[in-house]
């Protein structure tokens, strides 16, 4: 297994052929698109890939990824810590085309011009893993509406519709 730096673009070919394992770490700053879901872009995240081929002779990219992220909290709008766990089986074709063909099971991964980009990848991942909404476990919905006390308004509805228009004349 490689460890250390995680490689930016790979062959997948090559790596299919000798069954190469990576894992390293991904620092979140350089993933450009989940920081907009996110807090802050501090951190990193630690990533474990494999190449593959199942029973079938499908080429598979599989691995795990995970981090600690922050994110807003949905009640009191301050950081929230987040903690992302995902595994992951893509299957790498080289076409929308192929694409349609594979096994329900299988997401596919599109490997143009014999490279693969694996930064995408994980950032499509993690943002795959992320909560619909982040929120600490100690916000309480009522200590939140206490201290925001909500004054009924009266209004007053006229007997008559056409009394606005009557104020109007004057």
């Amino acid at each position: 297994m490689n460890q250390g730096l995680f490689p930016v673009r790979v062959e997948p070919l090559k790596c299919l052929e000798q069954n190469t394992e990576f894992s390293g770490s991904i620092a979140i700053s350089k993933l450009e698109r989940l920081q907009g879901f996110l807090h802050d872009n501090g951190g990193e995240t630690k990533v474990e890939i494999h190449f593959d081929r199942d029973e079938h002779g499908i080429a598979l990219l599989s691995g795990q990824c995970q981090a600690q992220v922050h994110m807003t909290c949905q009640r009191c709008m301050n950081p929230v810590a987040v903690e992302l766990e995902h595994d992951f089986e893509l299957a790498i074709v080289v076409s929308d085309e192929k694409a349609k063909h594979l096994p329900k099971q299988y997401e596919p991964v599109i490997c143009e011009n014999d490279s693969l980009e694996l930064l995408p990848v994980i950032e499509d991942e993690l943002i795959l893993s992320l909560p619909m909404f982040a929120y600490h476990q100690s916000c309480d919905d009522n200590d939140l509406t206490a201290k925001e006390e909500l004054v009924p308004v009266e209004t007053e509805a006229p007997s008559n519709p056409f009394s606005v228009l009557e104020q109007l004349k004057k």
